[in-house]
C-alpha cells in the first residue's frame, strides 16, 4: 500500500480522492501536490522513505549530488553513531537556489546544471554519476551554519584511492577522461584541474604532497587500508589512556623456555584448528614422532615451537618498516614450508576473510604494514608494543593462512625481548579471545582485547613451569584444554583441584561431571 500520494498527474479521480481524504485527516499535506499517508506511521518516516520520489516530483529538474551525491541518500548527522536531526538533501538544479522544508527532511537546491553525463536515473529524480560526484564536491562550500554542502579535496582524494583500490589504477584514469568531457556541461572546468592534478599525484606521474595520509601512501607507491589504521590508532589511544602492564617472564632458565615454548605453540595451534591430544603433541616436539598420517598438521605444531624457540632478542621497534615486512614474511615461509599450496612468504594476491570480517585489501597490504610500523615507533611500553604488533598482523591479515599464528609469535618476540611473559590462549579461551577480536576489528572497541590479553598473560605466567610435563599440569588447574566452554572458564591454576584425563584431555574432575550431567550418562574413562 502507498504511504505517500501526488496530484497533478493527469487523474482527476485520484486527485479528488485524495482531497477527499485530506478533509477527513487521512492524509497530510507536505508540500503542494505532496500527501503522507497518516496511518503509514511517524510523517518524518515515510518522508525518508520515498525522499527520491518527491525530489522527483519536487525538483523535477534535478540531480542529486555534492555531498548527498557521495551517500546516494540525504545526508544526516551520524557523528554519535546514531542519525540525529533533520536529514538534508543536496541537490542542483537549473532553477533558483531554494529549500524546501518537509517533516524530518530539507532538500536544499542550488542553482547549477542539471541531469548530465552519466547522472543514473532512479525513481523519477536523477543521482549523479560518480564522476560528477567527485567534480562537485570539489567545489567551494560557502554555508555559514550546517553542514558544508560539498565534502572537500580531502574527501575525494581519499573517494579516489578506494577507487583505485577496488577497480585498479585504470579506473582514475577513466574518471579523468570523462571529467574532463563533463567539466564544460556542469561549469565545473576549475574542479577538473583540481581533479587532473590530484589523480597525477596519486598516480605518481606529478611531484607533489597528497593531502591525506592514505593519498600520500599511494603518491609514494605504498597504499594502505585507512580503516585498518583507523582502527591501529584507537587501539594505540586506549593503550596509552591505562597504567602500563608489567608481568615479568618466568621463563628465564632454558628448561622453562621450552615448556613455555612448546605450551604456546600447542595452543595456538589449537585454537586455529590443528588439533592433537597434547600427549601426541609432546611425542611430535620432544620425540620427533610427526603422525604419518598427519604431517602437514604434526609440522604446524614443531614449526611453531622451532620459531619460538629462535626469536631473537630484537625488538620490530629497532628495525625499519621494510626490515620488519621481511622478517615476518621470512618466519611465514618456515613455518608453513610443508603447506606450498598456501605460498608461504609470499604476501596474498587475492582477498581474504573470516565469516563477516574482510582483512586488508591485498593491494594494500604492505602499506598498510609500513603504515603500523610507523605508528609503533611512537609507543614506549612494550606490552602494549607487543599487542599492537599482535593485532597490526590479525588485521591486515597479510597471508592466505598462518596469519594467527605468525602475529602471535611476533607478540612474544616483543614480549620476551623486554623480560615480560608471553601471552599463552588456551583452548578454554579460544571464543572470548575471538570475540575480543572481533570486537575492535568490526566495533572499533579495543578495551576487550587488550583486558583478555592482560588476564592471559597473568594466567599464562603463573603457569611457567620448569618442564613440559609440569607445565601441562599447571594449564589444566586453569582449565586451560577444555572444549566446552558452558562448563569452563580460564582461571587462575588451582593446585587443589583433582585433574582426569578423558580421550587425551587433562582437565578438573568437575568440568567432567558437568559434562557428563550435560549428556545425561555417568563418568566414562
Amino acid at each position: 500500500m502507498a504511504d505517500i500520494f501526488f496530484t497533478g498527474l493527469g487523474d482527476e479521480a485520484q486527485d479528488r480522492k485524495i482531497r477527499r481524504d485530506l478533509a477527513a485527516g487521512k492524509l497530510q499535506r507536505l508540500a503542494n501536490g505532496v500527501y503522507a499517508d497518516l496511518s503509514s506511521g511517524p510523517v518524518e518516516g515515510v518522508v525518508l522513505r520515498n525522499w527520491a520520489k518527491i525530489a522527483a516530483r519536487l525538483v523535477p529538474d534535478g540531480v542529486v549530488t555534492d555531498r548527498s551525491g557521495i551517500e546516494a541518500q540525504p545526508w544526516r548527522d551520524r557523528s554519535g553513531g546514531t542519525p540525529k536531526g533533520e536529514a538534508i538533501l543536496f541537490m542542483s538544479a537549473p532553477r533558483s537556489r531554494a529549500a524546501i522544508a518537509l517533516p524530518g527532511l530539507v532538500i536544499n537546491i542550488r542553482q547549477g546544471a542539471g541531469p548530465a553525463g552519466e547522472d543514473i536515473p532512479y525513481l523519477g529524480t536523477h543521482l549523479a554519476s560518480e564522476t560528477r560526484r567527485l567534480l562537485d564536491n570539489l567545489a567551494p562550500s560557502r554555508t555559514r551554519s550546517g553542514p558544508a554542502r560539498t565534502l572537500g579535496s580531502a574527501e575525494v582524494e581519499k573517494r579516489l584511492d578506494s577507487l583505485c583500490t577496488i577497480h585498479g589504477v585504470s579506473q582514475l584514469n577513466t574518471i579523468r577522461d570523462k571529467a574532463r568531457q563533463l567539466a564544460p556541461l556542469i561549469d565545473r572546468e576549475a574542479e577538473f584541474k583540481t581533479l587532473n592534478a590530484m589523480i597525477s599525484t596519486l598516480l605518481q606521474t606529478r611531484e607533489a604532497k597528497a593531502l591525506t595520509p592514505q593519498g600520500q601512501a599511494r603518491a609514494e607507491g605504498h597504499p594502505l587500508d585507512p580503516a585498518c589504521v583507523e582502527r591501529l590508532i584507537k587501539l594505540v589511544e586506549f593503550m596509552q589512556a591505562r597504567a602500563p602492564v608489567t608481568v615479568a617472564n618466568g621463563d628465564t632458565s632454558p628448561d622453562r623456555n621450552r615448556a613455555g615454548a612448546f605450551m604456546e605453540a600447542y595452543f595456538s595451534n589449537f585454537i586455529e584448528g590443528t588439533q592433537f591430544a597434547i600427549g601426541e603433541a609432546v611425542e611430535i616436539v620432544f620425540e620427533g614422532r610427526v603422525p604419518e598420517t598427519r604431517p602437514e598438521d604434526g609440522h604446524d605444531v614443531l614449526g611453531t615451537y622451532l620459531q619460538l624457540m629462535d626469536l631473537g632478542e630484537r625488538s620490530a621497534t629497532s628495525i625499519d618498516a621494510d626490515a620488519f615486512i621481511d622478517e615476518v614474511q621470512e618466519r611465514h615461509r618456515h613455518l608453513m614450508a610443508p603447506r606450498p599450496s598456501i605460498l608461504p612468504g609470499v604476501l596474498k594476491t587475492k582477498p581474504n576473510q573470516a565469516g563477516n570480517t574482510a582483512f586488508v585489501h591485498p593491494d594494500l597490504v604492505r602499506g598498510t604494514l609500513r603504515e603500523g610500523v610507523s605508528i609503533l615507533r611512537s609507543i614506549s611500553d612494550p606490552f602494549s608494543r607487543a599487542i599492537f604488533v599482535h593485532f597490526l598482523l590479525v588485521d591486515v591479515h597479510p597471508f592466505n593462512d598462518g596469519n594467527g599464528r605468525i602475529s602471535r609469535i611476533m607478540m612474544t618476540k616483543e614480549l620476551l625481548a623486554a623480560g615480560l611473559s608471553r601471552i599463552i590462549i588456551p583452548t578454554v579461551f579460544r571464543n572470548d579471545y575471538f570475540d575480543a577480536l572481533r570486537a575492535l576489528s568490526r566495533r572499533d572497541d579495543p578495551s576487550i582485547f587488550v583486558r583478555s590479553l592482560e588476564f592471559c598473560q597473568k594466567v599464562t605466567a603463573a603457569c611457567s613451569a620448569p618442564t613440559a610435563d609440569q607445565a601441562i599440569e599447571a594449564w589444566a588447574h586453569a582449565y586451560g584444554f577444555c572444549e566446552d566452554s558452558r562448563h569452563a572458564r580460564l582461571s587462575m591454576p588451582n593446585p587443589a583441584l583433582p585433574i582426569e584425563s578423558r580421550n587425551g584431555i587433562p582437565a578438573p574432575s568437575d568440568y567432567w561431571a558437568a559434562i557428563a550431567g550435560d549428556n545425561g550418562t555417568s563418568l566414562f574413562r
